[in-house]
């Protein structure tokens, strides 16, 4: 166990009793109130702060920086606004959202100590971590789960004519046979992927496919989820696509906009749910007391009325859990051998 993670083990345990009831105070997704503003206003930036040296950080004329979710608008929500003041009053530190253009921006910022606190899906941690020094502490929980897998697709026309077998019991939600076993009729045949950038709709299936030596043809990317779906559901004889991936979520069939996707569309194989969703990181230039402040207040936040409708808004989660470094590793493993380039899947 980390020094860092013991820091905030201990700090929760202090400051346990003083939380709300994680059961009672979090409202359902339906009936989530709009995020209002607390009494503290937070500063904002529509620029990066220069770093004081000489003056405490956390304080006004040095302020703790929160990167939010890069945007072509560079626009701070008043959902984030509402996180930066929260967090300011719960930590009493002084921190400001910032709205950057591009991820790689942040990683950048991480680098010189401008940004402070930053929300990262998985490849751009993972490039934070190596060039930047950055350190995940949080990771964030979606519908309940912490982490994706994918799944591989195909036109169910094409099990019934034997072209393809199926490896994965819709029953049981189980996979029937290895990845090798699996996977290997794919050899030759043309994917659908999500987009270049996808890490359950192309980079971890590639990942796997590679590991288990299976060569496939040049793929199209149908940017999106829902388009694999649709793609498949419309070329029952695999003239544009034999097969796809897509995240292993039930929702890509609803959102191609067949009803009967599930049922035309079916899951040969799905891979382990070793991709994480977005993590709270941070900077090296951020003291551990001031880390453990900041997690704590995360954690505090998520289980109240306000703090969870908020970080709704501004981060797309229902909950944060702690996390280190290892968390990723199965993830790099599979990006490795995917023979892709970590700084072309960052924008």
């Amino acid at each position: 166990m980390t020094r860092l993670r013991l820091l905030l083990l201990l700090a929760l345990a202090l400051t346990a009793c003083n939380l709300p009831d994680a059961q009672t105070a979090a409202p359902s997704p339906t009936t989530i109130p709009a995020s209002t503003p607390t009494p503290t206003a937070a500063a904002t930036q529509t620029a990066l702060p220069t770093p004081q040296p000489d003056i405490p950080l956390g304080a006004a004329e040095n302020p703790i920086v929160l990167a939010l979710i890069p945007s072509r608008e560079q626009a701070i929500p008043d959902s984030a606004r509402d996180v930066a003041a929260q967090l300011s009053q719960m930590t009493g530190l002084v921190v400001v959202p910032y709205a950057p253009a591009t991820y790689k921006e942040v990683i950048a910022a991480l680098a010189e100590g401008r940004v402070h606190i930053a929300i990262l899906p998985p490849f751009a941690y993972i490039l934070a971590h190596e060039k930047a020094r950055a350190d995940i502490a949080l990771a964030t929980i979606v519908l309940g789960q912490d982490m994706s897998a994918a799944q591989f697709l195909v036109n169910r026309k094409m099990i019934e004519d034997r072209v393809f077998t199926q490896y994965y019991d819709e029953e049981t939600g189980a996979n029937l046979a290895d990845a090798s076993t699996a996977l290997k009729q794919f050899a030759d045949k043309k994917p659908c992927w999500t987009d270049p950038y996808s890490a359950t709709g192309y980079v971890l299936p590639l990942g796997i496919l590679n590991e288990n030596g299976i060569a496939t043809r040049p793929g199209a990317f149908v940017q999106g989820h829902a388009t694999v779906v649709k793609s498949l559901y419309q070329d029952s004889q695999g003239l544009v696509c034999q097969f796809g991936a897509t995240i292993a979520d039930a929702r890509v069939f609803i959102a191609s906009g067949y009803g009967d996707a599930a049922e035309k569309v079916a899951i040969v194989w799905k891979t382990e749910a070793v991709v994480p969703f977005d993590g709270i990181v941070y900077a090296q230039s951020l003291p551990d007391e001031m880390r453990v402040s900041v997690s704590a207040a995360f954690l505090s936040m998520i289980q109240t009325e306000e703090g969870n409708a908020a970080l709704r808004d501004a981060f797309q989660v229902d909950g944060f859990k702690l996390a280190d470094d290892t968390l990723y590793n199965p993830l790099r493993s599979l990006l490795d051998k995917s023979g892709l380039l970590l700084t072309e899947l960052v924008r």
